[in-house]
């Protein structure tokens, strides 16, 4: 009984529980009444929120998908049947890019984001991300090229706006994208799903074939209804047409400027009363001897303010690093901007690569093993989800990095799973010792379950378990 004591102790000294990691944070993001008013909602069975709670616990259990939970030894303590969980992520009507949208709307409330604030510059950010798949049978997937790996593979193109609201960066949309077909025969032998084209699932389905130039457009449009209005868009090279940077630049009557990398392409600029693509005005101001160059980055570098037409006036920011022989152009429509200002607003951009990071690494950005395209959209909304959860925690418990956090969420429920895996062990070394004795004829099993001390060990492991907890979850949602 002594040593059942000392363990007792080290389970009531572990303070930090599910709770606050999820369902506190559920709570504070009132995420029921969130379902509920964009219209997920379901009839009977186990709520909404419940089935929620379990598929965001699922990287923080340190497991890729649905399948693994119930080949774990969760499974016994899971009440819900997998199918139950399969329906949710299959169903084409959930509104799941409204739900991102007012969970992002919450952490603005929650975190006092005031878009008024003179003195942080805010931006919504625009990139994407490869999401790579072993085989064609899944339902829109294609061949995309990998620029890491300079090769063709299986998968999709995840398209991405995030808010960064001078500390920290949260996702608001996202669109998932094919690119080039597969082959007849391939394409036969793929998922395919009859859905109502009117319906979520269905409009999502038409995105994937648009181009992402097209959704990038979208979306921002999209985020300045909800309020999401920033200081500058950014992005790379690939979105930044001329189209792109006029249509963002009328939204909201200017409120909002752009910075972005631009192909030294054709196209051309009025720069001293003529007209002169990249190249040739790089020619003239190198001819002019007018390039400065900064200490801090060892980088040499030309300014010149030019009218782009139908924008009007941009500032280009031309730019090489040592032993590189080609020049990077950038465009800003803020003119007011020093070289330096603009690389600070730009270095700002890779808020989002660390998202995609961490969201791979830790969260299974992209691990849905589903053939149902509705299923990966519901993935990758709910691992949106918890990355704006785990901000949040982030931000409120001041962790370094994301990636720390996860760290000790994960670490507390792995000390919860490998308490029920010591009870099972002792629970057959009992068995067998109670099963020796038995036949000495000193004891019997039963008898021995029956007593005090049998149910107090077993009440010691037993307050530990992982989905005792989920009891609450609904409530406290």
């Amino acid at each position: 009984m002594r040593q059942m004591k000392e363990i007792a102790t080290v389970f009531e000294s572990q303070n930090y529980s599910i709770n606050n990691i999820i369902c506190d944070t559920m709570k504070k993001f009132k995420f029921k009444t969130l379902c509920h008013t964009v219209g997920i909602q379901k009839a009977d069975g186990f709520s909404v929120t419940e089935i929620m709670t379990l598929l965001l616990l699922l990287p923080l259990m340190a497991l890729k998908n649905v399948h693994q939970l119930y080949k774990s030894t969760y499974a016994e303590k899971a009440t819900m049947q997998k199918d139950t969980l399969y329906r949710m992520k299959n169903n084409e009507r959930y509104p799941w890019r409204s739900l991102l949208y007012a969970v992002a709307k919450r952490f603005k409330v929650l975190v006092g984001i005031n878009n008024e604030q003179k003195d942080t510059v805010t931006a919504l950010i625009l990139d994407d991300t490869i999401d790579q798949r072993v085989g064609y049978k899944i339902e829109n997937v294609s061949h995309v090229f990998d620029h890491v790996l300079r090769k063709t593979v299986y998968g999709f193109k995840i398209l991405v706006l995030t808010f960064y609201d001078g500390t920290s960066s949260i996702p608001l949309d996202f669109s998932i994208h094919s690119e080039k077909k597969l082959a007849r025969k391939k394409a036969r032998l793929q998922y395919k799903k009859n859905v109502d084209p009117r319906s979520n699932g269905g409009k999502r389905r038409k995105e994937a074939k648009t181009s992402k130039g097209d959704q990038a457009i979208a979306m921002l449009k999209r985020a300045a209804k909800h309020g999401f209005l920033a200081n500058y868009v950014l992005c790379d090279s690939w979105f930044s047409s001329k189209e792109f940077i006029k249509t963002i630049r009328g939204i909201a009557g200017g409120a909002m400027h752009v910075i972005a990398g631009i192909r030294n392409d054709k196209r051309k600029y009025a720069f001293q009363g003529q007209l002169f693509n990249a190249s040739a005005i790089i020619a003239k101001l190198k001819s002019e001897g007018s390039a400065h160059r900064c200490r801090k980055f060892n980088i040499r570098y030309f300014e010149a303010v030019v009218e782009y037409p139908d924008i009007g006036m941009v500032k280009l920011f031309i730019c090489r690093y040592p032993r590189q022989t080609k020049w990077r152009v950038f465009v800003s429509t803020d003119t007011s901007l020093s070289f330096m200002e603009m690389m600070k607003i730009y270095g700002i951009r890779w808020t989002i690569e660390v998202m995609f990071r961490e969201t791979k690494q830790y969260l299974q950005l992209g691990g849905c093993q589903s053939r149902d395209f509705d299923a990966q959209i519901a993935h990758t909304t709910i691992t949106l989800i918890l990355y704006t959860f785990l901000t949040y925690l982030k931000r409120m418990d001041s962790y370094e990095t994301l990636g720390e956090l996860f760290r000790s969420i994960q670490q507390d429920i792995c000390e919860k799973t490998l308490a029920e895996r010591l009870w099972e062990l002792f629970e057959q070394l009992l068995t067998t010792m109670i099963e020796v004795i038995s036949v000495n004829g000193a004891t019997d099993i039963t008898q021995l379950q029956q007593t005090e001390e049998y149910r107090y060990v077993k009440e010691i492991f037993a307050s530990s378990f992982l989905f005792e907890q989920m009891e609450t979850v609904n409530k406290a949602a």
